[in-house]
């Protein structure tokens, strides 16, 4: 399962805590559970995701850090 950061595609600005012009959807992060905005793919993607089974896959970038760094030592 690919978990959606903004180092996944440089050239995107990424998700933020805030409405803004280009971040309009709303999703929360699936392990501490804030809210995020982020841009019509993202949230698509997200969408699918849940649609196809998947629990919260949505992954904020500091939870996304501690999901690897646990990962790696486990």
């Amino acid at each position: 399962m690919m978990i959606l950061t903004p180092q996944n595609d440089p050239t995107k600005i990424g998700p933020t805590s805030f409405m803004t012009e280009r971040n309009e959807r709303e999703v929360r992060c699936g392990m501490c559970k804030r809210a995020f905005y982020v841009d019509d793919e993202t949230y698509r993607f997200v969408a699918e995701a849940i649609e196809s089974g998947l629990d919260d896959p949505y992954r904020c970038e500091i939870c996304a850090e501690e999901y690897d760094d646990l990962a790696y030592e486990g």
